[in-house]
């Protein structure tokens, strides 16, 4: 890759300011190396001339220039360390980066020992080098200001900014494979050192971005929406009318079995009923069929549109686990593009379920995926988070909610019950584990838990935040009575729990009674900034 830039870098000189330097400076040790012939015992004297006298500089610097370049043509002096060394000093003097770079990479090959020396002058000339690219920039001359950055990538290859910086110059002018090339040439001489984490971060988020932007108006993608969208309408419908439809016919069994009749007008409506859903049941799943071989052929045909977002998007989540909008976005193309077994196989590599990650980090990628419509896959990130994470009202409750979106009647009972375990007294909480009782068919304790909704909880308790403050947390809420009738005092007992789900210290709450509709506003301060969740009981 080096070799190749200086080719491209040689094809122009770019002249600069040069290294300020008040008096002449030969090697230093230990670099102790010496001209080693005589025509070359000249430079050093030509350099420090041209110092001292600055009226006689651009002659000495002339003639140094003509020393060298016989010394290395005519006097064979090609691999004398001292003879690349000067050619370098004089290129920097003259400010010519490319020059520079290739001179001193001769002399360091030679003389190893004099890397220090030279790192000096290149450190010198790559500041200025990088300023004027910056300055070239500004003033809008973008192949000028590329040419600049890439002489002083050659300069100082560990150092990645240059490439930062004009990966980031082609993302401000939409040129999006430029733009990507470099910064993530950036980011993989960023890597590493934890220096140019945060401008890692930033050159992959910003790949990222740049490949997200143009899948999201695509006409391929959205052709691809459109179909999957009236495919699941059709799914819910043939779901709904073979419901129905099993349903009449069981009716018609049971009447068989027992030897009953409809009265005629009756027998002509159940009749005309069966066969309007039996039809409409035949036509969707036509429909059906042909909005499946419509769908494999648009999915296809979106491959090329979102691999390359797909692929950025997944660059920057697996270096950073906790990036966000990366997450998002990802899950959002995986869902755009059908892709639903490689999203994954991407996220249990991202958040295994032995991950080492903070518990609320991965909550929250399930979080988005959930959100994004991997329901599936983000209700299973998701779970792993609140592994880690037992604490977290919230995410009990979205991940109950995922398990509904995609019918998982155990799963969504489990949940339930861990977040009615934390929060008793929440109408919201309850009425998830009443529906989880119902999706898993059991009628019977759906209908306890509905009604308790409806009418067995007195008082509601509804906490609004549960921030850090005075040493420690505080929790604020508030109890209400949505019943027509007053209720009674009652005592509820805050306990307040560590990362690992276990309680640290409780705190008694007395709710005075309150009337019809009314509410009271509580307040709870616990000490230990160790506090991060709750969970609370009646006494």
């Amino acid at each position: 890759m080096r070799a190749i830039l200086i080719a491209g870098l040689m094809l122009a000189v770019v002249p600069l300011a040069g290294v300020a330097q008040t008096a002449w400076v030969g090697p230093q040790p230990p670099c102790d190396i010496k001209p080693g012939h005589f025509r070359l015992n000249s430079v050093p004297v030509n350099f420090k001339t041209a110092y001292d006298k600055p009226t006689q500089r651009d002659r000495m610097l002339s003639q140094t220039l003509d020393v060298l370049t016989r010394s290395l043509t005519q006097d064979g002096q090609d691999q004398n360390p001292a003879a690349w060394y000067y050619l370098g000093r004089y290129y920097v003097e003259m400010g010519d980066a490319v020059g520079a770079d290739s001179a001193f990479d001769r002399a360091a090959a030679l003389a190893p020992e004099c890397e220090q020396d030279i790192d000096r002058y290149r450190h010198a000339l790559w500041a200025d080098v990088y300023s004027a690219a910056q300055r070239n920039e500004q003033q809008g001359q973008v192949d000028s200001a590329a040419a600049l950055f890439r002489a002083a990538g050659a300069l100082l290859p560990a150092d990645p900014r240059p490439w930062f910086a004009m990966g980031a110059m082609y993302a401000r002018r939409d040129q999006v494979d430029s733009a990507t090339a470099y910064l993530r040439l950036a980011a993989e001489r960023a890597a590493g050192d934890t220096a140019y984490t945060d401008a890692r971060r930033d050159a992959l988020a910003q790949t990222a971005r740049l490949h997200f932007r143009p899948v999201q108006s695509a006409p391929e993608v959205e052709a691809f929406a459109r179909t999957r969208f009236s495919r699941d309408s059709l799914e819910r419908q043939i779901y709904v009318d073979s419901i129905v439809l099993s349903r009449l016919e069981a009716s018609a069994a049971s009447r068989r079995a027992r030897g009953a009749r409809l009265a005629p007008a009756d027998q002509r409506v159940f009749a005309s009923d069966s066969a309007a859903r039996a039809h409409a049941l035949a036509t969707g799943r036509e429909a059906r069929t042909a909005l499946a071989a419509r769908a494999a052929a648009e999915s296809t045909a979106v491959q090329p549109v979102t691999g390359p977002a797909i692929l950025a998007s997944l660059e920057l989540v697996r270096n950073f686990p906790d990036e966000g909008e990366g997450v998002t976005a990802l899950a959002l193309l995986y869902a755009q593009s059908g892709r639903v077994a490689d999203a994954t196989a991407a996220f249990d590599a991202i958040y295994p379920p032995d991950t080492p990650l903070d518990g609320e980090l991965v909550s929250d990628a399930g979080r988005r995926m959930i959100r994004v419509g991997l329901a599936a896959q983000g209700a299973a990130v998701l779970a792993r988070g609140l592994e880690k994470a037992p604490y977290d009202r919230d995410g009990w409750n979205d991940l109950a909610t995922a398990y509904r979106m995609v019918r998982d009647g155990s799963g969504m009972l489990t949940a339930s019950r861990r977040l009615v375990a934390l929060d008793p007294l929440n109408r919201g909480a309850v009425r998830q584990l009443a529906t989880a009782w119902e999706l898993a068919g059991q009628a019977d304790s759906a209908a306890r838990y509905q009604a308790l909704v409806d009418t067995g909880i007195p008082v509601e308790i509804a906490v609004s935040s549960f921030v850090p403050g005075a040493g420690g947390r505080i929790l604020t809420g508030i109890a209400a009575n949505a019943l027509s009738t007053p209720s009674r005092p009652l005592r509820i007992t805050f306990e307040f729990l560590d990362t690992a789900g276990q309680p640290l210290v409780s705190q008694a709450v007395e709710i005075p009674a309150l009337p019809a509709q009314g509410s009271h506003q509580f307040e709870v301060r616990v000490a230990d900034p160790a506090a991060r969740g709750w969970r609370y009981r009646l006494n």
